[in-house]
């Protein structure tokens, strides 16, 4: 008869946080670091052993560094802790300090209210060690409502919310909670941007990022939060006029301009997903907005001056276009000899396909844009239409010719 695995832990054992989290880290045999919802340091363990450069800066400020807890979001991490009860492992980062480290959910109900942080010390923790740690978090449930005080909310608690609002683990009702919290509006539409810049945004940066925002006269920002090298941010015009595009293009352009006259910040050029008024459609916008920075980087002839989701028009289903292709196996048999053909004659002619219904075939602007006379443009397309096959004056043919062009480029790494 197999017996159940031993439960070291009783919630009468301890006086204080300090002393759970000392017994924890006893048990495991590494530092141990107990923080609330929001990645503050409520108690971690007086294990002094070797440590890494995230623990020390953790206990120093109290609270993750901001750039760590975004890392944990873009990775996964924080969203697979607000999915399960388990101990999970987290492979260590060492561009950013960080060693390998285990971690593990508080839950109460089915909201998690904190959690624990075990540091690997080389020797990666047992499965028995892993069950210990399920059942601290049990027990550390309990202690929390004894010993743990409530904290006024911080910009980085913010930034946090924000990014459970960008990754949908928030409620509508939460997000009128944090806004009331934050004594500002409900939300009658927004969006969210995204401004990639070509370099690490430093704090110096970030400091003339935030007073841009602040004395924006165009948009009025709720949320924002800096990655890497990446600003996003959730806006809303400042009057509903009905022309929220235009109101939003503006901001984009001013804050653009402000970077580079005021601070010698160049080519920020950042981009917005759809615009709603539910806020369970911030994700969406999210993915919308970093769709259009993909299409822009794959195709920046035709997408570079794009600024906004509706402005791809085709290009929003390229993803799904793929998939039906690859799924079908097949492929467009008049693409396929205009590329055996240049293959074998060293001609160009799908290129010149390409830029001739890029420039909505017009023999003036695709011949000045290839540098060729247009009697040799004329020449190529007549050629290209006998080796294709195909009749570029029927729309549905012309159209799905130029729909697998763009999917050559789309799909290349």
């Amino acid at each position: 008869m197999t017996s159940e695995p031993r439960n070291p832990f009783r919630r009468d054992m301890y006086d204080s946080l300090e002393s759970f989290a000392d017994h924890v880290s006893e048990l495991l045999g590494c530092p141990i670091t107990l923080e609330d919802p929001h990645h503050r340091v409520l108690v971690y363990s007086s294990h002094d052993e070797e440590t890494d450069m995230v623990r020390i800066s953790t206990i120093i400020s109290r609270r993750v560094p901001e750039k760590v807890i975004n890392r944990f979001w873009k990775d996964g991490v924080i969203p697979q802790l607000l999915q399960s009860k388990k101990p999970i492992r987290i492979k260590g980062k060492k561009e950013i300090g960080l060693g390998n480290r285990v971690a593990v959910s508080i839950w109460r109900g089915d909201e998690v209210i904190g959690y624990i942080w075990a540091i690997e010390m080389g020797t990666p923790l047992t499965e028995e060690k892993m069950g210990f740690l399920e059942n601290a978090a049990s027990v550390a449930r309990h202690l929390l409502s004894r010993f743990a005080t409530s904290k006024t909310p911080t910009l980085q608690d913010n930034q946090e919310f924000f990014w459970r609002m960008l990754t949908g683990y928030v409620k509508e009702a939460d997000v009128d909670e944090k806004l009331k919290e934050m004594g500002k509006p409900s939300l009658a539409c927004f969006t969210v941007m995204i401004f990639p810049f070509s370099k690490m945004i430093t704090k110096e940066i970030e400091k003339h990022i935030l007073y841009l925002l602040k004395v924006s006269q165009d948009v009025k920002i709720f949320f924002s939060t800096i990655e890497d090298n990446e600003l996003v941010i959730l806006a809303t015009p400042l009057e509903d006029k009905g022309n929220s595009i235009a109101c939003f293009k503006k901001f984009i352009c001013s804050f653009q301009q402000n970077l580079e006259e005021r601070f010698s910040i160049k080519e920020v050029n950042g981009t917005f997903g759809g615009i709603y008024k539910q806020y369970r459609d911030v994700p969406k916008s999210f993915r919308e907005a970093r769709t259009v920075l993909e299409v822009r980087e794959k195709f920046p002839q035709e997408a570079g001056a794009f600024y906004h989701y509706q402005e791809l028009g085709i290009y929003q289903f390229l993803d799904i276009l793929l998939e039906k292709r690859r799924q079908d196996g097949s492929e467009n048999i008049a693409i396929r000899n205009l590329k055996e053909y240049d293959k074998t004659h060293n001609t160009e002619l799908l290129a010149t396909l390409e830029v001739y219904l890029d420039e909505s075939e017009s023999i003036q602007k695709t011949a000045a844009r290839l540098h060729i006379h247009p009697n040799t443009l004329a020449y190529r397309l007549k050629r290209m239409v006998e080796i294709m096959e195909v009749d570029l004056s029927i729309p549905s043919q012309k159209f799905m010719i130029y729909l697998d062009l763009k999917l050559m480029h789309w799909q290349k790494e």
